[in-house]
């Protein structure tokens, strides 16, 4: 994880080593499989602790037969198990994408990443890795893994030896593969800092001269996906309010890795924060911020913003990529939900509306028995099937202290009160288009 080499065209390679290195792997090329063992990919070798001679270190490559350049990524986000009896859960998840994956993408190449925090408690990381990684790889496509905050040795003095758990389940916390024109790059920006078993959002330097030798390989212009596990950007810096970022929720020398991106196009995967948000940094870096594959730690059907249990799909075709969220049990075109009047304290004479994948290219319309009223108004506030579920629910969780938050993908219209029907129309940036209608009257059933 320190020096890159290509091979030449026989497929040889010579790489000088250090004592700090710790393995050596390969960036897997486009066209070819993905080698496993113990159910994950395995494209890495552990490096001896010591040796005094040259080190012969061999990957073999199987061709793949189908084409590359369109395939399918699905990525999950803080599955973040605490106990076994998650896992039939985590297996409802993990069939899910199955049956996207059969039904809608039978003979499109996929792979899956995880942006971080399979676990929930890293003492039981003997008990829950194993079953986290074996109901994940029976989706029957390769996963590959971020390491997150919960994946990390809190008893460590150092982040340098925070990792040695997850590196003993996963291997390396960084590296890169390829699949059709897209050059993925999988980072670790959990920084650990020893205090309380705290992190940071942090790149070192030893990752940034790596990424930096990484990227040199490809040509200006080319697409790349990179997955870490805490977010770049948050809802306090878009609002402006830079000074309430905290260090533990974004990554703090952002500035720098955003000037190293700037040649590609990029689109960003991270989690963390248990909320769906988007992000346009510029013009060619877009972060997809990916709520709980688990919802509410498993303890509720939505994260606290009211992001329902899901995951995010997306669709590669050469160098253009196109996105979705998919809800866990509910079809692809589930993208919003809709509440009646009254069922928002703070907006209580109004239907409000949550688009949980939204970013400012979507539109959201509304119609009043039939007749086209405009777009909804959005603001900031509480989602009400989180909202209701926590107050009603909060005295038997597993995990107390924890409830719902503010987020800023809501919307809302007042309308009439002698309206008797009101339908609302989703499109997203790409022109699909989702509707829901509801009866204007406060008892509707809108869950």
């Amino acid at each position: 994880g320190l020096n890159i080499v290509q091979t030449n065209n026989k497929g040889v390679y010579q790489l000088l080593s250090t004592a700090e290195a710790n393995y050596v792997f390969i960036s897997i090329p486009s066209g070819y499989e993905v080698p496993f063992k113990d159910n994950a990919p395995h494209f890495f070798r552990k490096v001896p602790e010591e040796y005094s001679s040259k080190q012969i270190v061999n990957f073999e490559l199987k061709r793949k037969k189908e084409e590359e350049k369109q395939h399918v990524t699905i990525v999950w986000a803080d599955p973040q198990v605490y106990y076994l009896d998650e896992i039939p859960e985590l297996q409802e998840a993990a069939d899910d994408v199955k049956e996207l994956l059969s039904l809608n993408y039978k003979d499109v190449p996929a792979h899956g990443l995880v942006a971080g925090d399979m676990i929930g408690w890293l003492k039981d990381a003997d008990t829950l890795y194993e079953p986290i990684k074996r109901t994940i790889n029976s989706i029957g496509v390769p996963f590959f893994y971020a390491v997150g905050n919960h994946d990390m040795d809190t008893n460590s003095r150092t982040n340098y030896s925070s990792k040695k758990t997850y590196n003993r389940y996963f291997g390396p916390t960084y590296y890169s593969f390829n699949r059709g024109d897209i050059h993925y790059i999988v980072l670790d920006n959990a920084f650990y800092i020893g205090r309380g078993g705290s992190s940071i959002g942090y790149l070192d330097e030893r990752q940034f001269a790596w990424l930096e030798q990484d990227l040199k390989t490809l040509a200006e212009g080319s697409t790349v996906i990179i997955t870490m596990h805490i977010p770049t950007y948050s809802p306090d810096a878009r609002n402006g309010a830079f000074h309430k970022e905290q260090m533990n929720k974004v990554l703090q020398n952002r500035s720098a890795f955003y000037k190293m991106l700037e040649p590609f196009n990029v689109h960003l995967f991270s989690g963390h924060e248990h909320y769906t948000e988007n992000y346009e940094i510029n013009k060619t870096i877009f972060e997809h911020v990916h709520t709980s594959l688990g919802g509410f730690f498993w303890m509720a059907p939505w994260s606290w913003d009211g992001s329902p249990r899901g995951y995010g799909v997306y669709e590669v075709d050469g160098d253009n990529v196109e996105w979705y969220f998919k809800p866990i049990g509910k079809s692809k075109e589930h993208q919003f939900n809709v509440y009646p009047v009254g069922s928002n304290s703070h907006k209580e004479e109004a239907i409000v509306v949550n688009v949980w994948n939204y970013d400012p290219s979507w539109k959201i319309y509304w119609y009043e028995d039939g007749v086209k009223m405009g777009e909804m108004e959005q603001f900031r506030g509480y989602d009400s099937s989180i909202y209701n579920y926590v107050n009603k629910n909060k005295e038997n969780f597993k995990h107390p202290g924890i409830g719902y938050a503010l987020t800023d993908h809501l919307f809302f219209a007042i309308p009439k009160v002698k309206s008797r029907s009101i339908k609302v129309k989703v499109v997203d940036r790409f022109g699909n288009v989702y509707i829901q209608e509801i009866e204007n009257k406060k008892d509707a059933n809108t869950l």
